[in-house]
């Protein structure tokens, strides 16, 4: 029987698709090291605490609605309504940011019966992401 020498590149090419393969296990062990390593991003400013509280109720009438988010916002462009029962607007200006707390807004009220009151904000993070959301708190009761 007779068997035909290997080609010349035979040996070159099973070198080059080894040292191919070694490389990419390094690059994907190196990517998954550095994913781990990494603390999630969060993209969006999510609502985390109120004052008042989420749902809560308070005796007296606050002055001052602060919402807290999970990221920094662009405050020209977020929003805050708070309305009683009726509908009638309870907010006494527009929502500004919190000397010191870049993701925190506080709101001005001017509340003047007790009553169940909807809070509708809408917030823009730094990164661009835009959350809206509603909650209740109640005065008195």
């Amino acid at each position: 029987m007779f068997a035909l020498p290997a080609p010349p590149h035979h040996k070159t090419t099973t070198l080059k698709v080894v040292t191919m393969n070694t490389h990419l296990a390094a690059l994907a062990l190196a990517t998954a090291f550095t994913l781990a390593a990494t603390p999630p991003a969060l993209a969006h400013a999510y609502l985390v605490k109120a004052s008042p509280n989420v749902g809560g109720t308070v005796k007296t009438a606050p002055k001052m609605l602060v919402l807290t988010f999970t990221e920094d916002l662009e405050v020209p462009f977020c929003r805050v309504t708070v309305t009683d029962a009726m509908g009638a607007n309870d907010a006494t200006g527009t929502a500004k940011a919190v000397p010191g707390h870049a993701n925190e807004l506080q709101v001005p009220l001017s509340i003047k019966a007790p009553g169940k009151f909807t809070v509708i904000w809408h917030a823009l993070s730094v990164d661009t992401h835009k959350t809206q959301g509603s909650f209740h708190f109640t005065v008195g009761g």
